[in-house]
């Protein structure tokens, strides 16, 4: 496959993650430090996976790149966001 450029699929693609990840973001989502961090880090990743995606698509190594980094941060933010409840909840005791 040809490198292919295609701006609009990538837009539409990050639109697609981002409009999927919106109602984890609505109003009645917890606030605790720790649940805050975690709907972050789920975003983060969905993002990253599609970068990948269309990374993959378009042969673009930079974007894949882009989107492992990406999904790897959101990795790191869930499980500080766990470590918070962690602790939280032993100070709750």
């Amino acid at each position: 496959m040809s490198s292919i450029r295609i701006p609009a699929l990538r837009c539409a693609l990050l639109g697609l993650v981002l409009a999927t990840a919106a109602p984890a973001l609505a109003d009645d989502t917890p606030t605790t430090a720790g649940a805050v961090d975690r709907l972050k880090g789920l975003a983060n990743e969905a993002v990253g996976s599609a970068k990948r995606g269309v990374g993959n698509l378009t042969e673009d190594e930079a974007l894949k790149a882009e989107g492992r980094e990406q999904k790897l941060r959101g990795q790191a933010l869930q499980e500080r966001g766990k470590a918070k409840d962690t602790i939280e909840n032993a100070l709750d005791k």
